[in-house]
Order: structure tokens, then C-alpha cells, then sequence
């Protein structure tokens, strides 16, 4: 994997002190699970970032960007490759009135409590979505009938050629849980958000019912990936796993949340092979019972 190389070429460029190798990535994830990646990064501006693209494309070694590691299964043998994951400057906020420009890996969390600072209405629903803005708007991320869809004014991105493009809303072609970046190799950098200027009492008490509602239905106190499947055309998935009595299986010590049927929980040191176990075991259950083939929103990245 050439790592003895890429290792002098980090040196060269002066990012040696952002690299890592062989970095196990379970903490890097919300289920704690995963092995180790071959080359870990974590950039802190967009110049280191065009430097670890450039290097690691010339030797063609390829890369993913995991950001809070949410919706992600990691395989227990690792990612062979590079793993980014994006720091500092990418996780700045500027506001501009009711405009905010907000780096792709800030958390949802932690914007909606700044949003909420300055009286500005938009992003209530996302007040309990653990993941990163970057992985926000490559999945439309969405609670209670709200998305990053509706926010959304413009998307920064970094192409596999190292150019900063920028696409509009307009452009993105947003649908349930997915935009046209989705099918692109491209690092989101930063994205221009419009919101609404609102009452601020009544903004945090909108916040605190999303949380209150997300405390009841999720297991938000375990360690999971988010929903495992998106919810099939008129259909629950949560619902369907429930009727095929899968609500509460277990494998080894993976669990298919008691709590909601479409969340599987670590319960300790659960395996790759544990959480895929469920997910497949789902699937047959579902298939046979109702015809439907479940369509994974869990993303699944590395080697068995």
C-alpha cells in the first residue's frame, strides 16, 4: 500500500503532523465499531486538504471522508486506504444576518444551539442529528417533515482534481435522503445556509420538543449508526422490522434497538459481522413477509 512512501511525501509536505497510520477507527464512529484505516488525515484548512488529495492521487490510493461518522458502518478488518476527516477550519460559522456559512464539518448539534444564539429559525429539527453538515447535506438529513433542503442556498466542494466548485440549490437536486453530490467523488467544504429571523423562545421550545420527542423514540442513549434503512414508499421500515418480529434479535453484541425497531445498538464490543448479521437477517424477513427489498441508508465502507 506504499505506505513507506506516502509516509516521506506527507514529510515533504509539511502535513506529516496531521497523518496517521493505521489508525483504528471505532472511535471515529457513532456505533464504535470498525477496524483500522491504512492512512488517517485530518486537515485543518483547505491547503492541507488539497495537499493530501494531490498525494494520495498521484499514488492512486483511494479516499473517504467519514465526518462524525454517523450513518457508517466501518468493516472490522479496516478501510484499505485513506480516511479524512475534516478539523478546524471547517468547522467555523459566519454569520451575515439571516445568511450563515457554516464549514462541513461543524455538527448539527452544536449549529443549531449558534442558530439559536442569534434568533434565526431553519434548523430546529436538527437539534438531535448527531452527524456532521457535510454528511447533512449529502443524505438531506431530515426530522418531522424538515430536511437541509430547505435551507440550503449554496454547496462548496473540493473535486477529485483538487478544483473549489460551488453548486446551487437549484442544482442539487435534493430528494428523501440523498442530493445529486451523493454520486460524486467530492469533499464538501462549506455550505451557505438561509434561515428566518424568529422568536427565540420559541425557537428553543420547538428545539426542546424535537429533543423530547428523539429521547422518546431513539435509543440516543446507546451507541448506534442512525437508521439502518430509509422507510420504503409508504412504509416504516421501524414498522415493517417490527411486524417480522426482528424488534429486539441480537447477535453476539449487536442488538436491534427494543426502543426502535430500524436502530441496531452496541452493547459493548459488537462486531462488523454481528451489526451486518442483523441488517441481512432483516432483510430476508422483510422480503419474504412483505416484498420488499429494505434500501440501506447505513453506509458500509471497508474489508470484512
Amino acid at each position: 500500500m506504499k505506505i513507506d512512501i506516502v509516509k516521506n511525501e506527507c514529510k515533504k509536505q509539511g502535513i506529516d503532523h496531521i497523518s496517521k497510520f493505521d489508525e483504528p477507527l471505532r472511535n471515529y464512529t457513532s456505533l464504535r465499531v470498525g477496524g483500522p484505516a491504512d492512512f488517517f488525515c485530518s486537515p485543518n484548512n483547505i491547503e492541507d486538504l488539497k495537499k493530501v488529495v494531490s498525494i494520495f492521487k498521484e499514488y492512486n490510493i483511494p479516499f473517504w471522508v467519514i465526518g462524525n461518522g454517523t450513518n457508517l458502518l466501518i468493516l472490522d478488518s479496516g478501510i484499505r486506504g485513506l480516511v479524512i476527516n475534516l478539523n478546524k477550519d471547517f468547522k467555523k460559522i459566519e454569520f451575515s444576518d439571516k445568511i450563515v456559512k457554516v464549514g462541513a464539518g461543524v455538527s448539527l448539534v452544536y449549529l443549531s444551539k449558534m442558530v439559536l444564539n442569534r434568533g434565526l429559525s431553519g434548523l430546529e429539527f436538527a437539534c438531535a442529528i448527531p452527524g456532521a453538515l457535510g454528511g447533512a447535506i449529502i443524505n438531506n438529513a431530515s426530522f418531522k417533515g424538515n430536511c437541509m433542503a430547505d435551507v440550503v442556498q449554496n454547496v462548496t466542494f473540493l473535486t477529485r482534481d483538487n478544483k473549489i466548485e460551488r453548486i446551487s440549490k437549484s442544482n442539487l437536486n435534493f430528494n428523501y435522503r440523498e442530493c445529486n453530490l451523493k454520486s460524486k467523488s467530492v469533499i464538501i467544504l462549506e455550505v451557505t445556509l438561509l434561515l428566518e429571523k424568529g422568536n427565540k423562545e420559541e425557537i428553543e421550545s420547538k428545539i426542546k420538543r424535537n429533543i423530547e420527542i428523539r429521547k422518546t423514540r431513539q435509543p440516543l442513549d446507546k451507541f448506534t449508526a442512525g437508521s439502518i434503512f430509509k422507510n420504503p414508499p409508504g412504509y416504516y421500515a421501524g414498522e415493517l422490522i417490527e411486524k417480522v418480529k426482528a424488534k429486539g434479535l441480537s447477535r453476539g453484541k449487536a442488538q436491534v434497538s427494543s426502543k426502535h425497531a430500524n436502530f441496531i445498538v452496541n452493547n459493548g464490543d459488537a462486531s462488523s459481522r454481528d451489526v451486518l448479521y442483523l441488517i441481512e437477517e432483516i432483510e430476508k424477513r422483510v422480503k419474504k413477509n412483505y416484498g420488499i427489498k429494505l434500501e440501506r441508508e447505513i453506509e458500509i465502507l471497508g474489508e470484512p
